[in-house]
């Protein structure tokens, strides 16, 4: 099932968006409202019950989580071909026996059709990161296997905006990963029982139409079951929790010469099943 935030007729929406971009509006203004109110099981029987709908096109798109109550979580050199690129660039190495995690703020999240700040007096190397992002809707500690897929509310397109001067000027990833719009979520968030398991799932990045990003979900070097179980071992995950599981090869900074963005790049991450985030840069 697909969700999706959305503004209409001035009212902050969540419903539930068909393979026609119908929506069926839920009596529910964001993710909290959201799960609060419903259980997977009471969306799946709303999903069969309610006739009205409106179009998607008239409607404007929501992140789907548009301020969350945590910093996102995000999983660094995640990726099989995303690590040989950080090797060759000196932020990585290749006897690394463990995950990386580092926090990003999210008080400024922007979704699709929203302009990404690069923020260009301060930073002369905006680039861009598509990601899988899962989103928790319970509490997590210390569980079992079946405790974190049931934890589990669904996943989200994720552009992980990076400053790379930042990052090295302050050797540290929060200030270069934080900026304003740097935080970037798809509108629809598919719900974990569209999947048999933990998805495995296409991933694409195209800058101005050249693809540059081209993966799978499958080649991640740590699972999403690998990081919930490894982070809920000593830390609380709350409901609400959001976890960018990594990116794949190809951003810009991989490239020879490098390919940061400029003003008026436009930005498409497409993930199989799940849509599109489309953006441009100012």
């Amino acid at each position: 099932m697909k969700l999706i935030h959305f503004n209409y007729d001035n009212k902050e929406n969540v419903g539930i968006l068909d393979d026609n971009d119908n929506i069926k509006i839920l009596d529910v203004k964001d993710f909290d409202e959201l799960i609060n109110k419903y259980s997977l099981n009471d969306l799946i029987a709303l999903n069969k019950n309610i006739k009205n709908t409106i179009k998607r096109s008239n409607i404007k798109p929501l992140p789907f989580i548009s301020n969350s109550k945590y910093d996102l979580i995000c999983a660094g050199m995640n990726y099989y071909s995303h690590k040989e690129e950080c090797i060759n660039e000196g932020v990585d190495k290749k006897d690394r026996k463990a995950s990386v995690y580092f926090s990003k703020r999210a008080t400024n999240i922007i979704t699709s059709g929203d302009f990404i700040d690069r923020h260009s007096d301060i930073t002369k190397e905006c680039d861009y990161e598509g990601e899988l992002g899962v989103i928790l809707y319970k509490d997590l500690y210390k569980p079992t296997k079946e405790e974190i897929f049931d934890s589990i509310f669904g996943y989200v397109i994720i552009n992980d905006v990076s400053a790379r001067d930042l990052q090295r000027m302050h050797e540290q990833y929060y200030f270069a990963k934080s900026l304003d719009t740097y935080t970037v979520m798809s509108e629809v968030l598919v719900t974990k029982d569209t999947f048999n398991g933990y998805p495995d799932l296409n991933i694409k990045t195209y800058i101005n139409d050249e693809l540059r990003q081209n993966d799978s979900t499958s080649n991640m070097i740590y699972s999403i079951e690998d990081m919930l179980e490894e982070l809920s071992s000593g830390i609380t995950l709350k409901s609400g929790t959001i976890l960018s599981t990594g990116t794949p090869s190809g951003v810009g900074m991989g490239f020879n010469p490098k390919k940061y963005l400029n003003n008026g790049d436009r930005i498409r991450i497409e993930i199989e099943n799940i849509g599109l985030l489309d953006n441009i840069c100012k």
